[in-house]
Parts: C-alpha cells; structure tokens; sequence
C-alpha cells in the first residue's frame, strides 16, 4: 500500500523532502512506518525519534488524515492505502 509521509524541521532534514510516498505492506502499523524509516534513513532518523540515553522512543505526535496518535502509546495503530502520516516533533530553538 502506498502513503504519503510529510515532515517538518529535524526530521525533514534527514529525510531530504517535505514530503515523500513510501510503499508498506498491507496492514501495516505505525511502527511497521518508523521501522521502514529506520531502515531507510539509519541513525540520522534513529536519533530524531530515540532518547539517546535510554534507546526508548521519545513523546512526540504523529498524525495520520488529521487523527492523533501519540508515539510512546499507538505504534500498533493500522496504516491504509492513501493515508496521509505527519510525524510532529517538538524541536528547540527560537
């Protein structure tokens, strides 16, 4: 199935682009996404989203068609065909 994946700040800055298409196997989930984008983007993307103390995904949001989802609680939730995937990491700075 294909999706579209946007990204803002740090996480645009690994990938390349604000938005890109990636093809995922169907009932793929969001943590079936972010490994795909580890796989893909390596350490760079790891750092983005991993505590680098703890190795534990860090607190931030994703949205998939405008619904919330919280990384630390919802990896299991299902992707489909079309879906639009936004990943919302609070970066520092002013």
């Amino acid at each position: 199935m294909n999706i579209k994946l946007n990204t803002f700040a740090n996480i645009r800055d690994v990938i390349g682009a604000k938005e890109i298409s990636i093809e995922l196997s169907s009932g793929a989930t969001l943590g079936d996404l972010f490994g795909f984008l580890k796989n893909k983007y390596g350490k760079p993307f790891e750092r983005q989203i991993k505590d680098q103390i703890t190795g534990e995904i860090v607190p931030f949001l994703i949205l998939v068609n405008e619904k919330t989802y919280r990384s630390i609680a919802d990896l299991e939730a299902p992707l489909y065909e079309g879906d639009s995937v936004t990943i919302m990491i609070p970066f520092d700075g002013g």
